[in-house]
């Protein structure tokens, strides 16, 4: 919380420094949290930790369930130890590197995607983060039944050699005996063509970096 107290016309701003922070877990507000994994966008500062770090609500959690603990770069995401995570049930956002999609019909269909997948094909990569002509995936969170903060992963979706595809495995990290990094393989559902027409009016209106990513 932050107060604002006005004196001589001069505004001065009160942080709320209740807040602590050992790196495990924040306690804030009466409440502990536990650090978890997701996509969400940092929201306003609510308080400050008296080591010096900053605890942000998360814009899309008004219930702050979800903080998020920030110091220069560093920052992590923790969940309310009393909140149970949804990971099953009707999805209620899709969040394609970062790009949240809450449209009802694009979430439903990819719910049905979801469950229709198989491996269709696989190839190897040196890491299927790299863009090139050949590959363009971005990672996809899932969240159910309203959850603010998307924490299920759901793999890589985007296009190999040109067909649209979301990922059903991706092999560990392996060397070879001389210790030089393996290829990952990468195993892959091909997309169909009525849920591609879903993707892509989708991008018509929406983030500008997918849009041109694909």
């Amino acid at each position: 919380m932050v107060a604002v107290f006005v004196l001589s016309g001069v505004y001065y701003f009160s942080v709320d420094r209740s807040a602590e922070f050992n790196g495990e877990e924040v306690y804030y507000n009466g409440d502990t949290y536990v650090m978890c994994y997701g996509e969400y966008s940092q929201g306003k500062r609510i308080a400050k930790t008296k080591n010096g770090w900053n605890i942000h609500e998360v814009e899309e959690d008004s219930t702050h369930n979800f903080i998020v603990a920030r110091q220069f770069l560093d920052q992590y995401l923790y969940v309310n130890e009393d909140y149970v995570i949804p990971t099953g049930g009707t999805i209620s956002a899709v969040v394609w590197d970062g790009y949240y999609i809450t449209d009802k019909e694009f979430c439903c269909e990819f719910s049905r995607i979801i469950a229709k997948r198989k491996t269709d094909f696989a190839y190897e990569t040196e890491g299927i983060f790299l863009l090139n002509d050949n590959q363009k995936m971005k990672q996809v969170y899932l969240s159910y039944n309203e959850c603010p903060v998307a924490t299920n992963f759901a793999g890589y979706m985007g296009k190999v050699n040109g067909q649209w595809v979301i990922t059903t495995h991706i092999s560990d990290d392996q060397i070879h005996p001389d210790g030089s990094p393996k290829a990952y393989t990468v195993e892959c559902y091909i997309i169909p063509d009525d849920f591609i027409e879903c993707i892509e009016n989708d991008l018509k209106d929406g983030n500008e970096i997918l849009k041109n990513t694909f």
